[in-house]
């Protein structure tokens, strides 16, 4: 709601400067709770990754090597679903990989990020090896290549994030029994961070996942350091 709210500020602000509106009315922000937060739900583990694979032809049996693909890059990556619905080869694409360092990362132009200014983001090797698979002459226009079945257009969001979720519920793949809730993409991207925590350090993880807040990347932490603690009393 936060985020939505704080979108629509600034569009009533810009309408204002654009005396489209005389004044923009004053938006209550929901009060935000103190401290930290446990994720709620949780991410996928490999297993069940594995898992989504192989049921993946059941709910896309035309296209399913692409649905793969797909979440195999996810799972890599750490993508946002609308970054990686995005991600293109192309130079002048607003959301795209940099080949031109020494190692593959991702280039960000202003527009398509909260922080509004051009950005070059590492990737992690297994990652950038994925890509590097695709032979050269494939390298343009989106990454991930998904087409409606009934437009012949490359997808929206929305529709790749339904398609992950009903291969999720395929699978059996349940990250909230109270609400009943089965793998969605985002979970990917949890998987992705809970990984990665064990790996680097916060500020590390925060430019892999792009949190603008290194409290929003600390709470990947909250969980792995019960662990590793309950593991150290465990051999006493």
């Amino acid at each position: 709601i936060s985020s939505y709210l704080r979108s629509l500020r600034s569009a009533l602000n810009w309408a204002v400067a654009e005396n489209l509106l005389v004044t923009a009315p004053r938006i209550r922000m929901p009060r935000q709770p103190k401290g930290q937060r446990l994720i709620r739900g949780r991410p996928i583990t490999g297993e069940e990754y594995e898992r989504m694979l192989a049921n993946t032809g059941a709910v896309r049996s035309h296209d399913a090597a692409d649905w793969r693909h797909y979440q195999t890059g996810l799972w890599l990556s750490g993508l946002r679903l609308v970054e990686s619905v995005d991600l293109s080869w192309d130079d002048d694409a607003a959301f795209a990989v940099d080949l031109a360092g020494r190692f593959p990362r991702f280039r960000i132009y202003a527009e398509a990020q909260k922080g509004n200014r051009d950005t070059l983001l590492p990737m992690t090797p297994d990652f950038a090896e994925f890509l590097l698979a695709t032979p050269e002459h494939e390298r343009h226009g989106r990454v991930f290549r998904l087409i409606g079945l009934t437009t012949g257009e490359p997808i929206a969001a929305e529709y790749a994030g339904d398609v992950v979720s009903k291969i999720g519920r395929r699978a059996g793949v349940v990250v909230d029994k109270a609400e009943g809730k089965h793998a969605t993409a985002h979970d990917f991207r949890r998987a992705f961070g809970t990984r990665w925590s064990n790996r680097v350090k916060p500020p590390r993880l925060q430019l892999l996942m792009r949190h603008a807040s290194i409290q929003t990347t600390l709470g990947y932490y909250v969980e792995e350091d019960a662990d590793d603690v309950a593991a150290e009393l465990w051999e006493q």
